[in-house]
């Protein structure tokens, strides 16, 4: 079924697919989260590569033009463009994807050990 999905609720999704991938659950329901990662990772890594970008361009450089890293790997904003930045993350964000998503049916869930947070996360894959 084909459903829109944002950049932000993918890049909030693909953490929980990933622990469902792992989880023992049927195989119907395994195979379409696999599925569903690669169709996902597909959309995830043009919205990676333009958050680098973004990072490339309001990020600190050193003399060199090289971004600087902080101790806890993190690359800092400049001052003066944070505002830029959240702004254009945001519109990143909000950019909406159409993906061919592998449904699947509530009762293949029952009997396993999903948390309602996970099932919220992954609930526009689910057909009652």
């Amino acid at each position: 079924m084909k459903l829109t999905l944002s950049n932000e609720r993918i890049v909030n999704t693909i953490n929980t697919l990933g622990e469902l991938s792992n989880a023992k659950l049927p195989v119907k329901v395994a195979y379409a989260i696999t599925k569903n990662i690669n169709k996902i990772n597909v959309e995830l890594e043009a919205y990676n590569k333009e958050k680098a970008k973004l990072i490339n361009k309001y990020g600190e450089k050193d003399e060199k033009g090289k971004l600087n890293v902080n101790e806890n790997g993190i690359i800092p904003l400049k001052e003066e463009h944070i505002e830029d930045y959240n702004r254009d993350i945001k519109e990143l964000l909000s950019i909406e994807n159409e993906i061919d998503i592998h449904m699947i049916q509530l009762d293949d869930l029952l009997n396993y050990n999903i948390s309602p947070s996970e099932l919220m996360t992954i609930d526009f894959m689910i057909n009652d």
